[in-house]
């Protein structure tokens, strides 16, 4: 089972051990971060690296077109009826070839030292005491929606991000291009993103909200909100490759994950979680859980993703343009 590197011991505690207790199916963890659809490539016909595998829309969406996951058969999945409607409204998922459920919200973090004025939403990363100050993720999936939310804030016009995507998606380049100057470092994990911020290697940007949720150790150094304008959430997905031989375990597994006893668990972790009653029960615990997930039925229905389908329909271009223009000068 391949899970992302930081969620490893998580899904060890909450979901491995207790399955294999409960099934006596064995359970391997493989954590890591862009290397699970290259291992699956590279794996013999019929003898696929994992049977049960974590992914995101950049990496799923393309999986699934070129034939790798197979379809799964949701009656053995009745969990996921347990998901929020908006969860799972997508195509991908309407055509049962994953479960998707958000993750990580785009969080906006900043050094308390450095940073100043602490920052209210996306416009204050326009502010000139942090010009040049910014710490940005070097994956466009989530920057270039950072700026497209600047873009909106400076225009005077929050809430208007992902439409800005769709409809206007050169004048985000653009914008991205000409305020690229104000990121000092591009960071490449959440990890690396924690660190950079806590030795103030930067003075403010954007952040994975379950990265920064987990760091509590840490939280005088800096800090961390989840603006309303223009939220949006990673889409991870759960799926299973095609020649897998474990299929019906992989769906007895992902049916496992999706319970409310684990949804509950990890989201006390700083994971979010789609399940509308787990997701309610940690907010009713968790004041800043609750200020960073959705766990209302109104904030559910309005619950966004990155903007994937503007991204998948210029994806060669925005490519193109984020890593010569924007990752670095030309």
């Amino acid at each position: 089972m391949f899970v992302y590197a930081g969620l490893d011991k998580m899904f060890q505690e909450h979901f491995a051990d207790p399955f294999t207790a409960s099934t006596g199916a064995a359970v391997i963890l493989d954590a890591g971060w862009w290397d699970a659809i290259g291992k699956l490539k590279a794996s013999p016909k019929g003898e696929p690296a994992y049977d049960l595998v974590l992914t995101d829309a950049t990496q799923g969406y393309p999986a699934v077109k070129s034939g790798m996951f197979r379809q799964l058969d949701f009656d053995r999945i009745p969990n996921h009826k347990a998901l929020a409607p908006s969860a799972l409204n997508n195509q991908i998922a309407k055509d049962r070839y994953a479960v998707t459920f958000h993750e990580s919200a785009m969080s906006l973090a900043l050094n308390r030292q450095w940073a100043g004025a602490e920052p209210a939403g996306w416009g204050d990363l326009m502010r000139d005491d942090l010009s040049g100050k910014l710490g940005l993720y070097d994956s466009f999936y989530m920057s270039l929606h950072t700026f497209a939310c600047m873009k909106a804030a400076a225009e005077g016009k929050p809430g208007t991000a992902h439409a800005m995507m769709a409809d206007d998606l050169g004048g985000v380049l653009d914008f991205a291009k000409r305020e690229r100057g104000r990121v000092k470092v591009w960071w490449p994990t959440g990890t690396k993103m924690l660190q950079d911020l806590i030795q103030g290697e930067f003075a403010a940007g954007n952040a994975h909200s379950v990265g920064v949720l987990q760091a509590t150790e840490k939280k005088d150094v800096f800090g961390f909100k989840t603006p309303e304008a223009d939220r949006a959430f990673v889409q991870l997905m759960w799926v299973v490759p095609a020649d897998s031989p474990n299929a019906d375990v992989a769906e007895a597994a992902i049916d496992f994950l999706l319970s409310e006893g684990v949804q509950t668990a990890i989201a006390r972790r700083g994971a979010g979680t789609s399940h509308v009653a787990a997701a309610k029960a940690v907010a009713a615990e968790d004041p800043v859980w609750a200020a960073t997930y959705p766990h209302t039925d109104e904030q559910f229905r309005g619950m966004r993703y990155f903007p994937y389908d503007a991204y998948f329909k210029d994806w060669d271009r925005i490519k193109k343009a984020w890593e010569q223009e924007i990752l670095r000068k030309t």
